[in-house]
């Protein structure tokens, strides 16, 4: 079993009291003593709890923007990778839900706060490919479309303690909005 980078093990042990603690009550020191390791080494990966968050937030969206762009290319239609883009987006925030369902607005508000190049840079690529998807058959309205779509996403976003649900409600959501948006409208009478 290959050995996990200290860097990564601190950065586990953030993510863990953050979800435990919330934002706003996790300390460097809850961090030292999840990690296990001294305060020196905690420091030189992560140097402030402001510096954690961020981190553990690029961490988590690099791996996102990994799944999103895998998900889309092992999928056929543009419907089909549409859902599988913001499949993988509805699980980021899922997934912290689950981990910390009595904090995880307040994470997700830190995170936005602390990181918002980060947040904007994450988006800006998911749009980007949910309008190559839809702007294959449908280029005009592709770009508009993908943005509702992500801002109907985000909306699931906020209450996820009924996952099924919100699964359930996207998948409902980008057949609705994408069959919309494919469609080609009819030439207006002159």
């Amino acid at each position: 079993m290959p050995k996990v980078p200290p860097a990564q093990l601190v950065l586990e042990a953030a993510y863990r009291c953050f979800a435990r603690n919330g934002y706003r009550r996790t300390t460097v020191s809850d961090i030292v003593e999840e990690a296990q390791m001294s305060r020196p080494t905690v420091y030189k990966y992560v140097g402030s709890k402001d510096e954690a968050v961020v981190k553990v937030v690029r961490s988590a969206l690099e791996r996102a923007r990994t799944a999103a762009r895998t998900a889309a290319a092992a999928a056929d239609t543009p419907e089909e990778k549409v859902l599988a883009v913001l499949g993988v987006k509805l699980e980021v925030a899922i997934r912290l839900w689950r981990d910390s369902p009595a904090h995880a607005q307040e994470l997700l508000n830190a995170a936005t706060a602390q990181a918002p190049e980060l947040i904007t840079d994450y988006v800006d690529d998911l749009a980007e490919l949910l309008t190559a998807a839809l702007a294959e058959t449908a280029p005009d309205t592709a770009r508009r479309a993908a943005a509702v779509l992500l801002t109907f996403t985000r909306g699931l976003e906020d209450d996820l303690r009924d996952a099924g649900t919100a699964r359930r409600d996207l998948a409902e959501g980008v057949r609705m909005i994408t069959r919309g948006a494919l469609d080609r409208p009819e030439a207006s009478p002159a």
